[in-house]
């Protein structure tokens, strides 16, 4: 992936992972926009559950302004609040895992499904301010979706005289809610690109197989990916 294509990637991902989700720890006003979120997660078409939480994502944008800088960890749970109810963490983090999914044990895997959230969120939240003035539109599907349950939404991001691609791939589950379970942007396959850095650490000299050592160092080995 290209220097330009990385950061293009960092920065849109950034921001479309706002568009997603709910944690504990969270002021008033931001327990009103996970409530809002998830809200729009219940709409009937998966069009009208991105836009709606795009709204909620923009303020969120705007407001993190104030403290994002001095007060990182408070914009990290904030972020995490909005990402939770969308984003399906596990499926993600199982999917990065690949084969080695079926070798961890359950310890193994939750553990990594933590530590896969919050590279997401800790990494690119920052980022997020630098798309308060972008314009974001959710396009109407060319043709229905052939499964009822299963749909891929596309957005538009215009920043800075460029407009960015993004693709959510989204499942509706048991609670009849729309959450995401990947997102491709300008070409590039978030959980492809993650499974492959996840199959390179497993292999690697330093970790030899050891799954352990790859939850342990896996903050590293996005930080190195986006070097």
């Amino acid at each position: 992936m290209s220097e330009v294509l990385i950061m293009t990637s960092k920065r849109i991902l950034a921001g479309l992972y706002l568009l997603l989700g709910i944690s504990a720890g969270v002021s008033a006003q931001e327990l009103d926009r996970v409530t809002a979120v998830e809200a729009a997660l219940q709409a009937q078409t998966p069009e009208a559950a991105v836009e709606g939480a795009t709204v909620h994502v923009l303020d969120l944008i705007s407001a993190g302004q104030e403290y994002a800088a001095d007060e990182p960890e408070r914009f990290y749970r904030e972020v995490e609040a909005l990402i939770d109810p969308m984003l399906d963490f596990k499926r993600f983090a199982r999917n990065v895992m690949g084969p080695a999914y079926k070798k961890a044990t359950p310890e193994q895997r939750e553990r990594f499904s933590e530590v896969f959230r919050w590279s997401l969120v800790r990494t690119y939240a920052l980022a997020l301010t630098e798309f308060r003035d972008g314009e974001v539109d959710v396009l109407a599907p060319r043709r229905p979706h052939r499964d009822a349950n299963k749909a891929k939404v596309i957005q538009e991001i215009t920043y800075k005289g460029r407009t960015y691609t993004a693709i959510y791939m989204m499942q509706r589950g048991k609670t009849s809610n729309w959450r995401v379970q990947n997102i491709i942007i300008e070409g590039v396959n978030i959980g492809v690109n993650f499974r492959t850095q996840f199959s390179a650490a497993l292999r690697s000299k330093e970790n030899g197989g050891d799954i352990d050592k790859v939850i342990d160092s896996w903050g590293n080995v996005i930080e190195s990916s986006d070097a």
